[in-house]
């Protein structure tokens, strides 16, 4: 495992606006109704936003999300002002075609996924292999069981070997993703993998810990934690692309 210098990041992150993006399209990709958001020049990659809670959500006719509250939809417009293809769907369930779908836009494919949403991206990865994504980052992963949580489980960890980021907040009070359940998870990744893990603190905020706007869903921090996001994904660029 490698841990990320926090201060390698791009100086030019730290004014990211972090919602709206033009250039979006609603289609009907595989199962699911999916908006696909391009920036403005060639984009350099794709990123498919999960979300946490049930991991559903609408999506409007102009492609605006049900679930924009939500820690990665509210930062989804600086990925494409970053030069990336960003995507997002109203059931994640089967992320296969819609991965087929963004490497004809652009490649790599990551996938970016926060909460209950690591447990869906963790599965479609692990079920999908070569056919999967070329990069995953997990923010507050769910490791614990609780009534709807969904975790990241070492058998899923077993099965993948692209470039994994793990983003946690110190002060997650949330029962489900505590920040003593990454360890463990990061050692079943197979031998060889690249995994990184980056640790942030926010002051505690929300009166729901489970909720986005807490230290579980990078409340106050949300332009800091995307600078790093976007610094890892400019680093591994060119890694494990198909």
């Amino acid at each position: 495992m490698r841990l990320l210098n926090t201060k390698a990041v791009f100086a030019a992150c730290a004014a990211i606006a972090l919602c709206g993006a033009a250039g979006t399209t609603v289609e009907q990709v595989g199962h699911t109704r999916a908006a696909i958001v391009l920036p403005d020049d060639q984009p350099i990659g794709s990123v498919i936003l999960i979300p946490g809670g049930t991991t559903l959500q609408s999506i409007d006719p102009d492609g605006a999300p049900g679930n924009k509250g939500n820690f990665v939809m509210r930062i989804r417009g600086a990925f494409t002002r970053a030069g990336y293809a960003v995507a997002y769907v109203a059931d994640p369930g089967d992320l296969g075609p819609l991965i087929r779908r963004m490497r004809s836009v652009a490649r790599p494919v990551f996938f970016l996924a926060t909460s209950n949403g690591t447990g869906v991206a963790a599965a479609n990865a692990a079920r999908l292999g070569s056919d999967g994504p070329d990069g995953i980052i997990l923010t507050s992963t769910v490791t614990g069981r609780g009534r709807i949580s969904q975790p990241v489980t070492a058998a899923y960890a077993a099965k993948i070997t692209v470039p994994v980021l793990f983003v946690h907040n110190r002060n997650d009070g949330c029962s489900v993703s505590p920040p003593s359940g990454i360890a463990a998870l990061i050692a079943g990744f197979p031998k060889g993998t690249d995994v990184t893990r980056i640790d942030v603190t926010s002051p505690v905020t929300g009166n729901d810990p489970c909720e986005p706007y807490s230290a579980h869903g990078y409340d106050g921090i949300e332009t800091d934690v995307t600078a790093q996001i976007l610094a890892w994904m400019h680093a591994h660029g060119a890694q494990g692309t198909r």
